[in-house]
């Protein structure tokens, strides 16, 4: 085996490892080296003879088909996506099939990208699969995706690890980097007034009221669809004046999930008795009339059942926004970002706020650091302490007194 170093016309160069054996001939790219200008996951020459001798040693169990009989696999990112949706519909169906769609439409049909061997895989494929998408998807769509492909391809690499360069992992995570979308929750927080003018337009353009109290519980607790979806008729404690929220399934496998107790007014409560009259407490709280086509236009009820993802409410969501003369663009999620707002204008400690809204401080610091600064702005403010010493009078003779 060898270790390689190519320096192109522009730019750092990068190492490169070859292997022959028993007539088998290996090349692959490592890594950048740590010229002037390289990326952060550049490699010195000494980590790079280490990444060498790692990806030679996987390469000779990948030829030697690891064990007598044994077939060889080629992991490509077709073969990582597909076994990622499996996984996921596995635990849960409704985010699998979302999954499946997101990442079949965006990633598996692009073929050059998908038929890709793990072992080849670099961060400038993945970069160039990302300049071949679509420019009228949103940042917070890209990053989603982004989301996905990343936990594929690392899983993949988890399981494939004794076959594939040492280097993949940092390969992924510079690829997959998230584009900045910090300006995007200023953008979708409205006041008071339009949001209550939005929870009155949802209870109007659904007649059942279903739409309208996912609407009005999206807005009075500021968690996302998912989590408000799983809100149980025992969860809201109406003596108390609270709902129980169930957080995010994010980062928490193999732990307890622990509930989140939001405080809601008595408005709220009161809309949402006919949801909870005569029902059990393990029940879901929010449900809604599913359907099924039957005709190019025509659409028959089927059953009533909870609400399995933010998808199923858009066409309503875009009904009520018109009715409520919302500002175009105007997604669900600026319930959320209202709320958060709303919680820091009135002085509610940004660590209260981040767990009430199950999210990070960091989080909130990042996106909403202006309200941050509004809302800590009167109390900084009595801090204040009159420094400047007063304006001397001037001295005046008795005589001027008198005159």
């Amino acid at each position: 085996m060898s270790l390689g170093y190519r320096k192109p016309a522009h730019g750092p160069g990068g190492w490169v490892a070859k292997l022959v054996i028993d007539g088998n001939r290996v090349e692959q790219r490592l890594a950048q080296a740590d010229d002037a200008g390289a990326e952060a996951d550049a490699l010195p020459y000494p980590a790079a003879v280490t990444a060498a001798i790692e990806w030679a040693r996987a390469q000779v169990r990948r030829i030697d088909g690891e064990g007598e009989g044994s077939a060889t696999v080629v992991p490509t990112v077709r073969m990582a996506v597909d076994a990622y949706v499996a996984a996921r519909s596995a635990r849960a169906p409704a985010a699998g099939r979302d999954a499946e769609k997101r990442l079949g439409k965006h990633v598996l049909a692009d073929e050059t990208f998908a038929d890709t061997q793990l072992a080849k895989l670099n961060a400038g494929t993945i970069r160039a699969w990302r300049q071949r998408l679509s420019g009228d998807l949103q940042p917070t769509t890209v990053n989603r995706l982004l989301n996905d492909v990343r936990a594929a391809l690392n899983a993949a690499a988890e399981q494939h690890r004794r076959m594939l360069p040492a280097t993949l992992p940092a390969e992924i995570r510079s690829g997959t980097k998230a584009l900045s979308a910090g300006s995007s929750a200023r953008k979708q927080v409205l006041p008071d007034s339009e949001i209550r003018r939005l929870i009155d337009a949802a209870f109007t353009v659904d007649e059942t009221g279903d739409f309208g109290r996912l609407v009005l519980l999206m807005a009075a607790t500021g968690a996302r669809h998912s989590q408000v979806a799983r809100i149980t008729v025992g969860d809201v404690q109406t003596a108390r004046g609270r709902i129980m929220v169930p957080p995010s399934n994010k980062g928490r496998a193999g732990k307890r999930p622990t509930p989140i107790a939001v405080p809601v007014g008595a408005d709220v409560l009161e809309r949402l008795q006919i949801a909870l009259a005569g029902r059990r407490g393990h029940e879901p709280l929010l449900m809604h009339w599913r359907h099924r086509q039957v005709g190019p236009v025509t659409w028959e009820r089927v059953d009533r059942g909870p609400w399995a993802t933010a998808s199923a409410a858009l066409r309503l969501w875009d009904k009520a926004r018109t009715r409520a003369e919302a500002p175009p663009g105007t997604v669900m999620l600026c319930l959320r970002h209202s709320s958060i707002v709303r919680a820091l204008s009135a002085g509610v400690p940004v660590r209260l706020v981040a767990a009430l809204h199950d999210t990070s401080v960091q989080m909130i610091e990042d996106h909403y650091s202006a309200y941050i600064v509004e809302a800590t702005e009167e109390i900084a403010r009595r801090a204040v302490t009159p420094l400047a010493p007063s304006t001397v009078a001037a001295l005046r003779s008795v005589d001027e007194v008198a005159a």
